[in-house]
C-alpha cells in the first residue's frame, strides 16, 4: 500500500470519526455548554462565589472535562471542542442563557436588611428563647452536617436555619458559605410560583377556574384549552413534558438552551385528558408562571414587586429566560434567612407584617393532598405532603401537618404548622434523593428541643 493510499484511508477515517462525533454530539454539546454558562454565571456573579467553586456543581458528566468557561464581568460563556458556546448574561433579573444580552438591564443587588433589626425584617443574630433546649437544638442540627453515611455518600450540607413562633432561634453554615450566600433552591421554585398565583388571584387578576390559558398556542378547539389554573397548580395539566434529566429531554432543553421555557413546555401534545393524571413536570410550573406574569401583564419584575419586596427577601432573585418569563421550575435564589421569610408567610396563613398576601384559604388548599398523586409521596399546589390522604406518613417521625418545598440535591423549606416551625436546608447532596440526606431525624431532634 502507497503511502497516498494509506493518507487517503487515514483522512477518511478522521473525517468518519469526526462526522460521528458531530452527530453524536450535536443534540447534547448545546446542552452541556448552557448548563456550565448557567451554573457558573449564577453561582459567581449572582451568589458572588468563586468561579472554580460555582463550576463544581455540575453534575458528574463526562463532557466536563472538555468544557472550557470563561467569566467577564457581566457574562459567562462555556464551549466545547471549539465548536459550540453558551453565554449566560448577569442582569437585572439574575442569570440568563441567551444569543445575545437580553437588555434586561445590569445585576444590582439589592441593599441588606437593617443588622440591628430582629429578624423577620431584620438581620439580628438567632436568639433561642430560654425554654428551647439549646443543646438538644444543635445537636439536631449538626446531623445535617455530620458525614456519617455508611455507603460514604455526603450530605454536603451548606446552610441550616430554625425558626419557630416567628424568631430565628438557630443556624449554622457549611465551610465557605455564610448567612449572605444566596443559595440556588432548585424546584423550591415551584413552591414560588404557587406563591405568585396565590398573589395574583389575591390582587383578583386570577382565578384558579381560569382556562383558555394560551390562545396564541392553544385555540379554541384544542383540548389544552381546557386546562385550568388549579391544573397547572395540582400538575395534572396532561400535557406530555419528560421530567428526566438526561442529555437532550425535555428538561435540559428546556432549562439549558436560549429561549422561552414556559412556550417550550406550552407547545407539547397532552398525553392524558386534563385534570385525570398527576404528573410531576417543570414544564408545567412555567406555564403557571407565564399566565401569572400575563394576568398581571408583567414581566420579570414579578417575583421582586409581588413577594419578595413585601417579605423583605432583599437577597432573592428568580431568574428569567432569554424572553423575560420567570423560569419559576428551578432558578430561584436566596439566602437560608430568605428561604425562612417566605417559609414563614406560609406558616401564617399568608399574613405577613398583618398585611394578608395570599388569599384566605390559599395555603389551605395548597397542602390539601391531590386525589391523582401518589400515596407515597402526596403532593398539594406545588408543595410536597408529609401526610396522604388515607393518613400514611412519608416521614413518621415528624407531625402530619408537616410540608415543605423541595429541590434538586436536597433543598428544603419545611412548615410544620403544629410545632410553629419553618426549616430550612439547603446543601449539595447529588448521591442521595429527595429527603433521604437526613432531614427526618434532623427534624424530629429540632421538635425533641422545642417546649
Amino acid at each position: 500500500m502507497t503511502k497516498t493510499v494509506v493518507f487517503a484511508v487515514v483522512g477518511a477515517v478522521l473525517v468518519g470519526v469526526g462526522v460521528g462525533v458531530a452527530w453524536y454530539l450535536g443534540p447534547i454539546a448545546p446542552i452541556a455548554t448552557g448548563y456550565a454558562a448557567k451554573t457558573t454565571c449564577s453561582g459567581h456573579l449572582i451568589a458572588d462565589r468563586d468561579p472554580d467553586d460555582a463550576a463544581a456543581d455540575l453534575p458528574d458528566n463526562p463532557l466536563v472535562p472538555f468544557l472550557r468557561t470563561s467569566v467577564e464581568d457581566d457574562r459567562v460563556s462555556t464551549s466545547l471542542l471549539g465548536a459550540w458556546r453558551s453565554t449566560a448574561y448577569a442582569t437585572a433579573h439574575g442569570c440568563v442563557l441567551a444569543e445575545e444580552d437580553p437588555g434586561f438591564g445590569p445585576w444590582e443587588p439589592q441593599e441588606p436588611l437593617d443588622a440591628a433589626t430582629p429578624w423577620p425584617m431584620g438581620e439580628g443574630p438567632p436568639v433561642a428563647p430560654d425554654d428551647v433546649d439549646t443543646t438538644v437544638l444543635e445537636a439536631a442540627v449538626a446531623l445535617a452536617f455530620t458525614e456519617d453515611d455508611p455507603d460514604g455518600r455526603a450530605r454536603n450540607t451548606r446552610a441550616v436555619v430554625v425558626a419557630h413562633r416567628g424568631e430565628l432561634i438557630a443556624e449554622r453554615y457549611g465551610a465557605g458559605f455564610d448567612a449572605d450566600t444566596r443559595l440556588l433552591g432548585w424546584s423550591m421554585g415551584k413552591s414560588v410560583a404557587s406563591a405568585l398565583a396565590g398573589r395574583a388571584a389575591h390582587l383578583g387578576t386570577l382565578q384558579t377556574t381560569d382556562d383558555d390559558l394560551r390562545p396564541e398556542l392553544w385555540g379554541s378547539d384544542d383540548p389544552r384549552a381546557a386546562i385550568t389554573v388549579e391544573q397547572l397548580l395540582a400538575m395534572t395539566d396532561g400535557l406530555a413534558f419528560e421530567e428526566v434529566y438526561d442529555p437532550d429531554t425535555d428538561a435540559t432543553r428546556m432549562l439549558f438552551l436560549p429561549g422561552d421555557t414556559g412556550r417550550y413546555a406550552a407547545q407539547l401534545p397532552l398525553d392524558h385528558e386534563p385534570g385525570t393524571t398527576w404528573d410531576y413536570s417543570s414544564g408545567t410550573t412555567n406555564i403557571l408562571c407565564d399566565v401569572v406574569q400575563d394576568a398581571l401583564a408583567a414581566g420579570p419584575e414579578l417575583a421582586e414587586e409581588l413577594l419578595f419586596e413585601p417579605l423583605g427577601m432583599r437577597s432573592a432573585v428568580l431568574e428569567a429566560d432569554a424572553s423575560g418569563g420567570l423560569v419559576c421550575s428551578s432558578f430561584a435564589y436566596a439566602t437560608a434567612r430568605d428561604w425562612a421569610r417566605f417559609g414563614q408567610l406560609y406558616l401564617d396563613d399568608g399574613v405577613w407584617r398583618e398585611q394578608r398576601l395570599l388569599p384566605e384559604g390559599w395555603v389551605e388548599a395548597s397542602t390539601t393532598p391531590i386525589e391523582q398523586a401518589s400515596e407515597a409521596t402526596p403532593y398539594g399546589w406545588q408543595w410536597w405532603l408529609n401526610a396522604s390522604p388515607d393518613g400514611q406518613l412519608r416521614m413518621a417521625d415528624v407531625p402530619a401537618d408537616a410540608y415543605w418545598a423541595s429541590g434538586n440535591e436536597g433543598q428544603q423549606v419545611v412548615v410544620i404548622p403544629s410545632e410553629e416551625l419553618v426549616v430550612i436546608r439547603l446543601g449539595f447532596s447529588g448521591s442521595f434523593s429527595g429527603v433521604d440526606w437526613g432531614l427526618e431525624p434532623m427534624l424530629a431532634g429540632i421538635i425533641d428541643a422545642l417546649p
